[in-house]
């Protein structure tokens, strides 16, 4: 029994072996315009069967993809939605603080709405800091908020696709703020700058679309920051 056993398990990988050498392959070069090689090759990867692979050529700015027809096509659509001209982008940020007394020493109270104010559960709010940020998708960003803030993050604009994976169109062009960073900044006796990371997260946001962050000690924490993020505009250059 233990010989008819093994003879089956050396047989059947010969099968194996012989159906994964008849699987069809084609080659495609791409030659990218707009996106860097490092950048769509990342993207490109997960689509890729095991009878696949992948060239790259920083240089020349081409990728070459050899894989089966139907990955081949799932591949050149997304290389076709992801090498496109940089879409522009303006974004205005305010940084609040909820709450009494005030840590870092601000006096201009701010109106807020009334949800606002329940959502951090604080009944006053100052203003810590405002800043405008316009670029262009695929680059990075960095403001300050004040004196003792900044935020920072990458920009992309990504258009719609036809359809999402559960079978229904997808919004509209949305900006995607990835790796947010809030980060407080404070200056030494000696001179030296010490950042403290207060937030890290990722954003997407519609046109005209304003999302509120906090970032407190608890939930119920009665002194919280609160970082206003609004999509004022975006789209192609």
């Amino acid at each position: 029994m233990l010989r008819r056993s093994l003879l089956f398990v050396a047989m059947l990988g010969v099968a194996i072996g012989v159906v994964t050498a008849d699987v069809e392959t084609i080659s495609r070069t791409f030659t990218l315009e707009h996106a860097e090689v490092t950048e769509v090759s990342a993207a490109v990867q997960p689509l890729l069967s095991e009878a696949g692979s992948m060239t790259l050529r920083p240089k020349q700015s081409t990728i070459v993809v050899q894989d089966q027809p139907e990955v081949i096509d799932r591949v050149t659509a997304l290389i076709e939605e992801l090498d496109h001209l940089p879409g522009s982008y303006s974004v205005r940020f305010d940084l609040l603080e909820g709450g009494k007394p005030k840590p870092f020493g601000t006096s201009d109270e701010v109106r807020v709405e009334e949800r606002v104010q329940k959502m951090f559960n604080a009944a006053t709010f100052y203003l810590l800091g405002r800043s405008t940020i316009e670029g262009v998708s695929g680059s990075p960003a960095l403001a300050e908020l004040g004196s003792s803030f900044q935020v920072s993050f990458h920009a992309q604009v990504a258009e719609p696709r036809s359809s999402s994976p559960w079978g229904a169109r997808e919004p509209g062009t949305r900006l995607h703020l990835r790796q947010l960073v809030l980060e407080r900044i404070q200056v030494e006796a000696d001179g030296t700058v010490v950042t403290d990371e207060l937030l890290r997260t990722n954003v997407q946001l519609s046109a005209k679309q304003t999302v509120y962050i906090g970032a407190g000690n608890s939930e119920d924490s009665k002194e919280v920051l609160v970082l206003i993020v609004h999509a004022e505009e975006f789209g192609s250059p």
